[in-house]
């Protein structure tokens, strides 16, 4: 593009040149104007006028483009401009103002695809004479031709909007918002919450936002090159805002770290939850059995040949006489074998405490002594097949209420505190909970609370010297620290026997 000549004359021109720029009379604010297009830049000249109507505050203006008188507008709410030529070249913008009579800058595209920028100089040093004006307008050449005949009058007629179409995608507080927009022309620019995107050649857009907690009301807006204006109003809600509903339990994990096998140890898992008996359910009982076996499996180093698990219906008074008579007597080495018995379900204390009993699945609480497992007499059963060690978990109370809040025997409305008893001395037992306590579920992680985390600290949380080692000592602490915690305070268990004994052996 060449720059423009402009020539001046006498102070006499405007006089001369009255009747044939007569229209320049109404425009009493006339300027220099550098204009860029594209990589070309020239200097010309504009003359404005301020009006004011109902529709707001606005300047109209005559501007010399490529050898023609172009017509611009300026709205000043919004700070757009429009500028549109007789030979069809257009373009479109937003402006902002330097202050202090510096004049203003607007930045748009024009009908050409090109990025146009005019700098409307200020009143201090950009003010133009009526006679240098019509010098520029005398000295016009024949309009750049920039569009066919057939395109101009297409674009100079065109009164149809430009089709928005958007999508939302929510991530949390992130908003992505992604669409197309096209026109029956040329689309000249989009803004999104006020912001210029960055269309594709087919017209697709893409941008990101932060949605705040009341939501936001985004508005896309896009101007054809003849200055035809659409709208669109997205209105993003935050996504289920999460809020704290008690505290999270990490999913038990067995498998973690390697143990030295143990191939001479013995397991008996039992786990109760329905009762045939009572309707006083042990909630997660079966659960904590049947996870308790890759327990004795993964962190015991029990062999799965050597491990019998009774759960439920299976765990009825002779099967699990069965158990402890048979199986585990005709199994145990004599002075070479580790025994672990792992019980979760009801247990109950005789009336004067003395006497605790374990509850099987047929057990019934009004008659203890003939349906229920005395825990003196299995203790002393599994004692005469003469193992190296037996290490009891019981997850289980004495009081007479349950995992939650029912009683086990309707007429035994106050609970009974058992009294604390002797063990073998070759015997380990950890008891989730004192004498006169209740044995608690972990609702948010379904399982009981002490099996929970004897579980969890097997898994090595437990080993608080990062020896590889987890006794009998650390264990309990890291279950009774952590139950305490759960159980604000109402549930202590306990540890009898050897402190020292080494439960897991990391490899």
């Amino acid at each position: 593009m060449s720059s423009l000549s402009i020539f001046f004359s006498s102070s006499n021109i405007w006089a001369f040149n009255k009747s044939k720029y007569s229209w320049l009379e109404n425009y009493n604010d006339i300027r220099n104007v550098t204009v860029r297009i594209g990589d070309d830049i020239f200097k010309t000249f504009a003359a404005a006028k301020l009006i004011r109507n109902d529709n707001g505050v606005k300047y109209n203006a005559k501007i010399i483009i490529f050898n023609e008188i172009c017509t611009s507008t300026s709205q000043i709410q919004s700070r757009r401009f429009y500028v549109s030529c007789p030979s069809g070249y257009s373009a479109i913008g937003k402006f902002t103002p330097l202050g202090n009579r510096k004049g203003s800058v607007g930045k748009g595209k024009d009908s050409l695809g090109n990025n146009v920028q005019y700098n409307f100089h200020g009143k201090t040093n950009g003010k133009v004479t009526k006679e240098e004006m019509i010098v520029a307008l005398n000295n016009l050449k024949k309009p750049i031709e920039t569009k066919s005949k057939q395109e101009q009058q297409r674009i100079n007629t065109d009164n149809q909007i430009p089709t928005i179409s958007a999508f939302t995608k929510q991530n949390g507080s992130n908003a992505t918002i992604s669409g197309r927009v096209t026109d029956n022309t040329q689309v000249a620019e989009v803004l999104i919450d006020g912001q210029i995107q960055q269309l594709s050649l087919n017209g697709t857009f893409k941008t990101n936002y932060y949605i705040p907690r009341a939501g936001k009301t985004i508005e896309i807006v896009a101007f054809d090159i003849k200055g035809n204006k659409a709208s669109k109003i997205l209105k993003i809600e935050r996504d289920n805002i999460q809020q704290a509903s008690g505290p999270t339990f990490d999913t038990l994990n067995p498998s973690v770290k390697r143990v030295k096998s143990n191939p001479n140890a013995l397991a008996l898992i039992i786990g109760i939850s329905d009762y045939s008996k009572t309707n006083a359910n042990a909630i997660y009982a079966d659960k904590d059995a049947q996870q308790f076996y890759d327990y004795a499996t993964m962190k015991l180093g029990i062999p799965a040949r050597n491990v019998k698990e009774l759960v439920n219906d299976k765990a009825d008074l002779g099967e699990i006489g069965l158990a402890v008579q048979d199986w585990i007597a005709r199994s145990t080495k004599k002075d070479k074998t580790d025994i672990y018995i792992f019980f979760a379900g009801h247990g109950l204390a005789s009336d004067d405490g003395k006497n605790m009993y374990l509850l099987p699945y047929d057990g019934r609480p009004r008659l203890l002594d003939k349906t229920a497992l005395l825990r003196d007499e299995l203790f002393k059963e599994i004692q005469q097949s003469n193992p190296r060690s037996v290490t009891v978990f019981l997850d289980t109370c004495y009081s007479g209420t349950t995992r939650g809040t029912d009683m086990l025997v309707a007429s035994r409305p106050i609970m009974i505190k058992a009294k604390e008893q002797s063990i073998p001395n070759n015997f380990t037992v950890f008891s989730a909970a004192a004498g006169d306590q209740t044995s608690k579920p972990l609702e948010e992680a379904k399982h009981g609370m002490f099996s929970y985390f004897l579980m969890k600290g097997m898994e090595g949380d437990a080993d608080t010297n990062n020896d590889n080692k987890i006794t009998a000592r650390e264990l309990h602490a890291y279950v009774e620290q952590n139950v305490l915690q759960q159980s604000s305070g109402s549930q202590t268990p306990e540890l009898q026997g050897d402190k020292d004994r080494v439960l897991v052996q990391f490899n």
